[in-house]
């Protein structure tokens, strides 16, 4: 298989991933929008593979854009009962319906349409729903857009190299390419590009805290909002809060999410409920997009910024290690040439 045919399937995969979010987003915005309020009690959940992101409800498969879905069942205005499974939810959501591996059978607020085309809407976790549709649709049409140049990039340098070669030299060309190892490839294109964005954003986070702590100034700050995300039922919680404070010139200043401990979240919450509103930060002035100090949640934040350059250079070595060895099976294997 060549890079070119790599490359390919990549883009093919990207712009049917993006389009099948885009075909949610549209179809959770015209439930809400011709759909009407009821309440649908949950009945299953089932955890989705990102290898296999589908699930099958009435005998066809459905993509699930979350890492849980879940069932429900209600009574709809025209007096049938319907059950539905296979509906997406947020990291955050799964964390207030899973215990560990068991599942709330709750009663829920619902938005609903009364065909057998539409999947409901939880109410409750519209917001969170969307945005990550949002952000993974960014990203997939990112990706998409990149590989779409690098099949350019290919192709163009593939035909600049056959018409430099003279009359004949594509037919030459075609016995002569020699194979690309493309799995060494893919882990490189993988590696190199995650590890130093790892690497330079966790960087410039830990330069920002040591100038937090250096120079910051120091405010009570409130906690609009504490949750737990939960990815994956059986694993652990992460937990997250959302910051908004007033700066010495007076302005406004909000943040977030931005994770904390789960010994910051034991302080905040009891029984999985916020009970503290507010909380000690430090912030530099007219840096609205540096990320606040918890004060009592210090110790979370330097593991977390020096985890990230520990961990970002790993990957980053590991990319450079690949690159290597990419480029040496390229040129040490023989043509295809007879």
């Amino acid at each position: 298989m060549s890079l070119r045919t790599v490359l390919i399937l990549f883009l093919a995969v990207g712009v049917l991933a993006a389009l099948g979010m885009f075909w949610n987003q549209h179809a959770i915005e015209r439930v809400m929008r011709d759909g009407y309020g009821t309440t649908g009690k949950i009945i299953s959940a089932k955890a989705v593979s990102p290898r296999f992101p589908f699930v099958f409800d009435g005998g066809w498969p459905r993509y699930v854009d979350e890492n849980l879905s879940i069932g429900l069942q209600w009574t709809g205005r025209d007096g049938v009962q319907r059950e539905r499974t296979g509906i997406a939810v947020s990291a955050a959501y799964a964390a207030r319906i899973m215990v560990g591996n068991q599942l709330k059978l709750l009663t829920i607020p619902i938005q609903a349409v009364d065909d057998d085309s539409s999947l409901p809407v939880i109410v409750e976790d519209l917001d969170d729903h969307l945005s990550h549709i949002r952000s993974t649709s960014r990203f997939l049409a990112a990706g998409a857009g990149v590989c779409a140049v690098l099949v350019m990039l290919v192709i163009g340098w593939q035909a600049w190299s056959a018409r430099r070669g003279g009359p004949g030299s594509a037919t030459i060309a075609a016995g002569a390419r020699r194979p690309f190892p493309y799995i060494l490839g893919t882990l490189t294109a993988v590696m190199l590009p995650f590890g130093g964005y790892m690497l330079v954003n966790s960087y410039i986070e830990q330069s920002t805290l040591n100038e937090i702590l250096a120079h910051g100034d120091e405010a009570t700050a409130d906690v609009t909002r504490a949750y737990g995300e939960v990815n994956k039922a059986g694993e652990a919680a992460s937990y997250l809060v959302a910051l908004a404070w007033t700066d010495k010139s007076g302005r406004q200043q909000t943040y977030g999410p931005t994770h904390i401990s789960p010994a910051f979240w034991r302080q905040i919450t009891r029984n999985g409920v916020q009970t503290v509103r507010q909380t000690r930060i430090r912030y530099l002035t007219g840096r609205s997009d540096a990320r606040p100090l918890i004060v009592d949640d210090a110790a979370e934040r330097q593991h977390q910024d020096s985890f990230g350059v520990k961990g970002g250079a790993v990957f980053f070595v590991l990319g450079l290690i690949m690159a290597g060895l990419t480029a040496f099976r390229y040129r040490a294997r023989p043509s295809t040439a007879s």
